[in-house]
């Protein structure tokens, strides 16, 4: 029989072995970076780790989404770009295939475009790259540049574009006599606008020379006349007829929006649901799709690593399969414009395996087919009994892999307990002698985590806060640490973290020593308070 030998082991080299987790997790210095980075999701579903989401520390910004209806998948979505706007600024376009945003976005105070009756897009306007935007500008001058103008793509661009788009959504690349017939008359009615086919427009007001689909139409039927008979003429007729025709005319009316309308100005959703079919609501969602890319082509990488924006793009299944699609091109290079993509959807076959593999951040909810979660079992690398569990998640809960930009000691997916909430990043005040130091709550929350205090801990500060109107004293706070059974150094460090400066340290800990010899606080003479708690001068 063996002997069982027992050795002193520290419990950072038991946390870094995770022989007892079920499935494992990363380290907390992974999920949790340095405080006031990163947005708020939840916590493990193990070791109850606070996980922080920070676009700088992955792989890139991109994020797959995929869970049954009901699951939380949308609760995430809406939570996800509101914190990302508090914390840094990021503006958020929701591509909304089925109008099931457009109640949140307007109580939120964002804008909503429907496209159809209301607004229209003229997918062949090529100049809606052309304007450099405010916080480009802004960037740039930061970074000691030169300011830029962001060029306008040219119509022989915007010509192949269109094309893509449509070899995506229709049979064209089956019908190359259809293909050419169809490309000719794009070409023909941008020359008919005086419009050179390799010439940049100048600004963005040469989109009011932009022809429209419903020209593309009539130069199709304008040769129609001489060739009688001609099926594949008549086919091409019929696919740009699919798009001019009333109620579908979206794409033939003038003027339309203008993508500087879409970004740059906070919340912004583009209802889909209101157009006829899956093909237009996919011609729609690519065109902005194809706009975007242009412009984050055109303005260039910024070295400030802003992450500007947020495009959601929720059950585009018809759009997120193809590996031709734009979608999947801005997976691939977003990154390195500070431009975010969120792709969602409930079926997670639906999602090219490209988006998958490229995005940084890939969660996954309730999921209750077994073909789905084998899909999602072998996109994530899971092991069988993680899989299994997907079934059996409660609302909320959900399996997440995270990208790291460094990798760290575990790669592999990991469980949130429950995505918490998309209420407002709170503001705490710690009460200094005469001053206010305002504090994040999650940020302060997250420095009490790293102090070593535990849940029941972290609740106990959060209440005196909150009873206190979210406001507590300095020497409250320290008092409550002590009570914890935390040494006055690490509470010194904790206070000074927080921007307690020396001499405010002295009174707060004076008074408390004084409070523990039941001295009243106005006898004090003088206290020295030292981080080596070994020597100190009593009162």
């Amino acid at each position: 029989m063996g002997r069982l030998n027992v050795q002193n082991v520290l419990s950072s080299e038991l946390a870094r072995r995770r022989f007892f987790l079920r499935p494992g997790e990363p380290m907390a210095s992974e999920l949790m970076g340095p405080p006031g980075e990163g947005i708020y999701l939840g916590r493990t579903d193990t070791l109850r780790t606070p996980v922080y989401w920070d676009f700088k520390r992955l792989a890139n910004p991109h994020v797959a989404v995929m869970g049954m209806t009901g699951s939380g998948k949308s609760y995430f979505v809406k939570a996800f770009i509101t914190r990302a706007h508090q914390a840094w600024g990021t503006n958020a376009l929701i591509l909304d295939w089925a109008g099931e945003y457009t109640p949140w976005v307007k109580r939120a105070g964002g804008r909503t475009i429907r496209l159809g009756s209301a607004h229209s897009l003229n997918i062949l306007d090529c100049t809606q790259a052309a304007a450099s935007s405010r916080s480009r500008a802004q960037a740039e001058a930061k970074e000691k540049k030169p300011a830029r103008t962001a060029r306008a793509s040219t119509p022989r661009m915007r010509i192949e574009q269109v094309l893509g788009a449509m070899l995506v959504l229709t049979d064209l690349g089956k019908h190359p006599r259809q293909l050419r017939e169809i490309k000719g008359a794009l070409e023909r009615a941008y020359v008919k606008k005086h419009l050179a086919l390799d010439k940049e427009a100048k600004s963005s007001a040469d989109g009011k020379r932009m022809p429209l689909f419903s020209d593309v139409l009539a130069q199709l039927k304008s040769r129609q006349s001489g060739r009688k008979g001609d099926e594949d003429l008549e086919a091409a007729v019929q696919k740009i007829e699919a798009f001019c025709a009333k109620g579908a005319d979206y794409l033939s009316r003038a003027g339309g929006v203008r993508l500087d309308e879409l970004v740059g100005s906070g919340l912004v959703s583009v209802d889909l649901s209101g157009l006829p079919s899956e093909a237009h609501r996919s011609l729609a969602g690519l065109t902005i799709l194809q706009f975007l890319k242009e412009r984050m082509r055109a303005e260039g990488w910024s070295a400030s690593r802003r992450l500007a924006l947020i495009v959601v793009a929720d059950e585009a299944w018809k759009i997120a399969q193809d590996e031709r699609s734009d979608l999947v091109a801005i997976m691939r290079e977003g990154r390195k414009y500070a431009f975010g993509l969120v792709v969602a959807s409930q079926n997670p076959t639906d999602l090219s395996k490209t988006i998958l593999s490229n995005a940084g951040t890939v969660i996954a909810f309730r999921l209750m087919l077994a073909e789905f979660r084998q899909f999602v079992g072998q996109s994530m690398h899971c092991p069988p009994q993680t899989i299994v569990q997907m079934e059996r998640y409660q609302v909320g809960q959900a399996l997440v892999r995270m990208a790291f930009e460094k990798p760290g000691s575990f790669d592999g997916p990991f469980v949130i307990s429950r995505i918490e909430g998309e209420e407002p990043r709170l503001k705490w005040h710690l009460e200094v002698d005469k001053m206010e130091i305002e504090m994040d709550r999650e940020d302060f929350r997250k420095r009490l985590w790293r102090m070593g205090c535990s849940d029941a801990q972290i609740q106990s500060v959060s209440e005196a806060f909150e009873s206190a109107d979210r406001s507590l004293d300095a020497e409250e706070l320290a008092r409550m640490l002590t009570a914890f059974g935390f040494s006055r150094s690490p509470i010194l460090s904790f206070l000074r973290g927080l921007g307690v400066s020396d001499p405010d340290l002295v009174k707060i800990f004076s008074r408390l020593q004084a409070r523990s010899l039941g001295v009243p606080t106005d006898k004090v003479v003088s206290v020295v308070v030292l981080d080596d708690v070994s020597t100190q001068k009593r009162p």
